[in-house]
């Protein structure tokens, strides 16, 4: 087990949202995939913190990203109700590490993590265009987004949570 480090984490995020918001935010895939990337930071956190704090911190989260991005509320809607559900989808997942603290690609390995994130993330991106649609009228349009944005986010997600993870403890 290793200990929570609120300055570790507080960097991650401001260093997170310092890239979101002025430079990825803007960058599409084929006006189809949007790089929805902070959410790696929430999904992230530290597994010992409460209920009430991850929703509290994905809300703040969300509506900071909402601020910037002129979209009211939808950031912070679709966080809330992932950071609700996190925790439960970790426990139905992971069984093997109960006792893990820093969720990350080291400690989750590949699979798990890939099992712990991707269903999140897709939840998180549906929450957000059907929002942002104002309902199911353009399914197929809405649903391409959510596919491909949820594999672009999960891409980068994976690659700078690997980057930043010492290589010893990849092995």
């Amino acid at each position: 087990m290793t200990r929570i480090s609120i300055r570790e984490q507080v960097l991650n995020f401001v260093l997170l949202l310092l890239v979101q918001l002025p430079l990825v935010h803007r960058i599409t895939l084929f006006e189809k995939a949007f790089g929805f990337f902070y959410i790696g930071f929430l999904l992230l956190l530290p597994r010992t913190l409460g209920r009430s704090y991850l929703m509290l911190i994905g809300f703040l989260v969300g509506l900071l990203v909402d601020v910037f991005s002129d979209t009211p509320g939808i950031h912070a809607s679709a966080c809330v109700f992932i950071m609700f559900i996190r925790n439960l989808w970790l426990n139905i997942v992971n069984d093997d590490f109960q006792e893990v603290i820093n969720l990350n690609v080291a400690f989750l390995r590949k699979t798990g993590f890939i099992l712990y994130t991707v269903p999140l993330i897709l939840i998180h991106h549906l929450l957000i265009f059907f929002i942002e649609n104002g309902g199911v009228h353009l399914f197929g349009m809405v649903i391409s987004k959510v596919f491909f944005s949820t594999a672009f986010s999960f891409i980068i997600i994976f690659v700078i949570n690997f980057a930043v993870t010492p290589k010893h403890r990849r092995e």
